[in-house]
């Protein structure tokens, strides 16, 4: 008696999963190494304060010093010239300057004269609580 269900003249229908397997290996490796380089902010030691508190990015124009003392605008390195044109452009952002405890007094003070200059000296200051992990 022969078996209707099973014929036997047909090869068997097999799925090679090497390749799809492949794929996920590579888009496992791809994300794991992207996601490792994505920087949250300037990195800085930033000094403590008391009294310190949170704040939205979108309402400031986000400037200051980064551990080895270059001058950064919403996390990207600029110059002096270009910090002070995206000050101009941007009369609603307040000014929001980030640096690390160790740069030196007379960088923060070109930040500060500029705020003077085109703010009427409206400028915050970042500090973290005494509690809180410095860098951003």
């Amino acid at each position: 008696m022969s078996n209707f269900l099973y014929d036997s003249d047909k090869e068997d229908f097999n799925i090679d999963l090497t390749p799809l397997i492949d794929v996920i290996f590579m888009l496992i490796i791809f994300f794991v190494l992207t996601t490792s380089f994505i920087t949250t902010g300037i990195k800085a030691e930033l000094p403590k304060s008391e009294h310190a508190s949170s704040i939205t990015d979108s309402e400031y124009l986000i400037t200051g010093f980064d551990e080895n003392g270059n001058l950064m605008l919403d996390r990207s390195p600029c110059t002096i010239e270009e910090l002070e044109q995206a000050i101009l452009e941007n009369p609603d952002r307040e000014i929001n300057l980030y640096t690390d405890r160790n740069t030196p007094f007379e960088k923060v003070i070109r930040i500060i004269d500029l705020a003077k200059t085109h703010r009427n000296g409206r400028i915050i200051i970042t500090t973290v609580n005494d509690g809180e992990q410095s860098g951003r």
